[in-house]
């Protein structure tokens, strides 16, 4: 083989490995842009005004939820996507695309029970449940768990003390207001 033969291979290797490189790099776009995320949840009455989930707390059906999708610099909202719970308390989201970087919360929107509908906004209360919704965090799976959220009742139920006591809270570590 002469070296002009050989340069001419050598030349045409590189370009074959260029050409694959762009075909994938193509593909990647491609299926990034083409990516949908399910987000699921559930949400509940908490009826001992807890803040936190225990064997009195009810699975709300019906209740309204929604998922909002923020530019981290300008705050502009880049996604909602809204949803109900199932007769158990649990939803599920379609979300399109990849929001690696934006801030992307469930929040509640509405209960259905009507002695059970304040939104916590304290501040060590969980009013909104954030979630990352990327493919490029590790996570191989397009399905995104978020935290429960919940509805809290006006007034703790009589039953509550039973639970306290076999959690072993006392009344003053719990916040019933």
């Amino acid at each position: 083989m002469t070296k002009s033969s050989e340069i001419i291979l050598i030349i045409s290797v590189i370009c074959l490995f260029s050409l694959f490189g762009v075909i994938q790099a193509e593909a990647e776009t491609s299926t990034q842009s083409q990516t949908h995320f399910k987000v699921d949840g559930k949400v509940y009455c908490d009826v001992c005004r807890t803040q936190f989930e225990n064997r009195l707390s009810k699975p709300m059906s019906g209740a309204e939820v929604q998922l909002q999708c923020r530019n981290q610099t300008t705050d502009t909202i880049t996604a909602t996507v809204e949803g109900k719970t199932d007769e158990h308390g649990f939803y599920e989201l379609l979300v399109e695309r990849d929001h690696e970087d934006e801030i992307c919360e469930m929040m509640l929107k509405k209960s259905t029970m009507d002695d059970c509908t304040e939104i916590p906004h304290e501040s060590n209360a969980q009013e909104a449940a954030r979630i990352t919704i990327t493919n490029n965090n590790g996570i191989a799976d397009t399905t995104r768990h978020a935290n429960p959220l919940f509805f809290l009742k006006k007034e703790a139920s009589s039953e509550c003390d039973e639970v306290f006591k076999e959690l072993e809270l006392l009344p003053e570590d719990i916040s019933l207001s």
